[in-house]
């Protein structure tokens, strides 16, 4: 039986591409308006695909905040793929036409030098998925609106050519994305957790964040924070990654649970919310 993924659509986003690059032929995959909507799909599917950061523009601030208040489901793996926007419209328009251009917040960042140099009198418009994009583009009848998405929207979306390929500021742009799954799985072999941490109401406003990471003890390779999910100002839930040790796997799960409890006995609302 095929396993049931959901991914942030319409078709041809770069997270189905993504999603295809995990799981191939063996899911059957769902798309998803929105992150949120995506994140929530665990509620009935087998494992949703989600943009974690980008190299260029940094943190997907939708999927954190997903993960703030995420409560079925863990991430079990990540995969990483080069993107190559393109700059799409209607067939026969040609650059010198288009006064507006509409992609995700995150795909318009990333060409900001393009748009700068070729289109300095274009607004922009953000919406849901680089494909949503594309899509919009598919139904209009303008000449005036392109699109930044990822190539093959034009093999699926009708009436769309490509003005330009590559418009990326930087030729070396990837994004990170989570796989994650409905189930807890009981992985033995993994070297990388994220940990969801709050602290405790009472040290929001001085806070110490060295002294978290000297509670933890690991080697942590990435720190984002959120606004935590509660009434009390100016208090944030960090999401940090650690990996064990290249000297230090075997005691690393030990290591691991050690860190927990001691947040824990700190006051501190921590947990692990994936392992890959």
């Amino acid at each position: 039986m095929k396993a049931r993924v959901g991914f942030l659509g319409p078709l041809g986003t770069y997270t189905h591409q993504a999603a295809y690059e995990y799981f191939h032929d063996s899911a059957i995959y769902h798309e998803q308006k929105t992150i949120k909507e995506t994140l929530e799909s665990l509620d009935t599917l087998d494992y949703a695909v989600v943009p974690r950061e980008n190299s260029i523009f940094g943190s997907v601030i939708e999927t954190f905040d997903g993960l703030k208040t995420l409560k079925r489901g863990t991430i079990q793996g990540e995969v990483v793929l080069k993107i190559q926007h393109c700059l799409v419209a209607r067939r026969g328009a040609k650059i010198s036409d288009i006064d507006c251009v509409i992609s995700h917040e995150q795909a318009l960042g990333q060409c900001q030098k393009f748009l700068a140099r070729h289109l300095p009198s274009a607004t922009t418009s953000s919406t849901i998925s680089t494909a949503a994009a594309a899509q919009k583009v598919s139904k209009s009848q303008s000449l005036n609106v392109a699109a930044i998405c990822s190539e093959i929207c034009v093999t699926t979306f009708e009436g769309l050519e490509v003005l330009e390929k590559g418009i990326q500021d930087e030729d070396s742009n990837y994004t990170r994305f989570f796989v994650l799954s409905r189930n807890h799985g009981s992985n033995q072999s993994f070297t990388h957790v994220l940990l969801r941490i709050t602290p405790r109401k009472t040290c929001a406003e001085h806070f110490d964040l060295t002294e978290l990471l000297r509670t933890i003890d690991l080697c942590v390779t990435r720190i984002d924070r959120r606004p935590a999910p509660v009434s009390e100002p100016f208090l944030d839930t960090y999401f940090i990654e650690v990996a064990a040790s290249k000297n230090d796997t075997s005691g690393w799960p030990d290591r691991l649970s050690n860190s927990i409890s001691r947040l824990k006995e700190r006051g501190h609302l921590a947990e692990r919310i994936g392992q890959w």
